[in-house]
């Protein structure tokens, strides 16, 4: 149908942001929209793999799981830089990107949606 961009600027812990994109991620693709992520800012933390909750599913997790769904996720990679996050650490599948990649994408896409705290 469209193109739908979300852009997550918070952490995972310390709101709902977090859950409430995956959930409308989720719903956006099964209504087969093309979904794209973004998280910049704290939103790089929801992208590291190496995250321990007990008795939770992880945001690692949940953006596994949306990646195997088709949705494209996105980390601004200055942001992870600034917060010691490297490469490596991402979930696999997560795509380094950047600022100038965001404006593009938000001009591309046919809604843009962003979360933030």
């Amino acid at each position: 149908m469209g193109k739908l961009l979300i852009v997550l600027f918070s952490s995972p812990m310390q709101f709902q942001n977090t859950d409430t994109v995956f959930s409308f991620a989720e719903a956006a693709v099964e209504m087969d929209h093309e979904v794209t992520i973004f998280c910049d800012i704290d939103g790089v933390y929801n992208l590291k793999d190496s995250q321990v909750l007990a008795d939770m599913e992880t945001p690692a997790a949940k953006v596994a799981q949306l990646l195997g769904k088709g949705v494209q996720v996105l980390a601004c990679m200055e942001s992870a830089r600034l917060r010691g996050i490297v490469k490596k650490e991402l979930v696999r599948g997560v795509r380094e990107s950047s600022l100038a990649r965001l404006v593009e994408l938000m001009e591309e896409s046919d809604r843009v949606v962003a979360f933030k705290s």
